[in-house]
């Protein structure tokens, strides 16, 4: 008997473990830009990262590299230079989404190469308010994100977390200028001493002495930590350094919108 219940114990966490690995993560809302980000590209693929919070906790967070599709492409448009060298906006070519870091965020993958048989060439992306990644469909999902769902999302949570980004303003703001300064950086490697050290000024075109507004301050605080911590070799790059103080930001307003939405709240 004992044997028996052993089994079959074993058995409901092997089938729990299978069914929440087939199931859908959470949908993930779009943090809006701040201003666009630059593209780093490699002949026709151009990459940047974007900043994204959970919109639903009842569902898992999104493992490395899980595929996501935008609800809305057109809360996404590239940059180009045209052939009389002016900067344009064009609808966003094909792309790909994926998560690299939990909810917080999202690796956007876009392919160019349309784009530059008609001579443009990719600068940057930016990204509107009203931006929802849903988790790519996969063919043994037990429990999918479905339309009604989404709709949901559009109609309560997206509204209910941009209320949350108003009562949080100096933070959210942070967390775009800090979303931004981290695509300056290169993905790869390090950044050269006296490039790290002008990083704001280079991004801005100002000091952070100068900058106004507490989220810039925010901000601010947090490029100097990083670059003195990268100094001091606590990170390999000032972008690792960045990517974990986002992260952080990003889960105090995330706690936030989670209690918002709570019943009852």
């Amino acid at each position: 008997m004992r044997g028996t219940t052993i089994a079959l114990t074993a058995l409901m966490l092997a089938f729990g473990s299978v069914q929440s690995a087939q199931a859908a993560p959470q949908m993930l809302g779009v943090v809006a830009s701040a201003a666009p980000l630059k593209l780093h590209c490699e002949g026709d693929v151009c990459l940047t990262q974007i900043s994204t919070i959970c919109l639903q906790a009842n569902r898992d967070t999104p493992k490395r590299f899980q595929a996501y599709e935008p609800h809305n492409p057109g809360a996404f448009t590239v940059l180009a230079k045209n052939s009389d060298n002016e900067v344009v906006p064009v609808a966003l070519p094909q792309s790909s989404f994926k998560s690299i870091r939990g909810y917080s965020a999202v690796e956007v993958v876009v392919d160019v190469s349309s784009l530059r048989g008609t001579g443009m060439v990719p600068m940057s992306l930016t990204v509107a308010h009203d931006g929802l990644l849903v988790p790519v469909a996969e063919a043994n999902d037990l429990d999918p994100i479905v339309d009604e769902e989404i709709r949901y999302a559009m109609a309560s949570l997206k509204p209910a977390a941009d209320d949350v980004f108003k009562q949080h303003g100096p933070e959210y703001e942070a967390v775009r200028l800090v979303n931004q300064l981290l695509n300056e950086t290169p993905m790869k490697g390090r950044m050269a001493k006296a490039d790290r050290e002008q990083l704001w000024d280079d991004t801005f075109g100002e000091s952070p002495r100068e900058s106004v507004g507490a989220g810039a301050h925010r901000a601010a605080d947090v490029v100097g930590y990083c670059q003195y911590r990268t100094k001091q070799g606590r990170f390999f790059s000032v972008r690792r350094c960045l990517e974990q103080r986002l992260d952080g930001m990003l889960m105090n307003i995330n706690t936030e919108y989670w209690r918002a939405v709570q019943p009852g709240s």
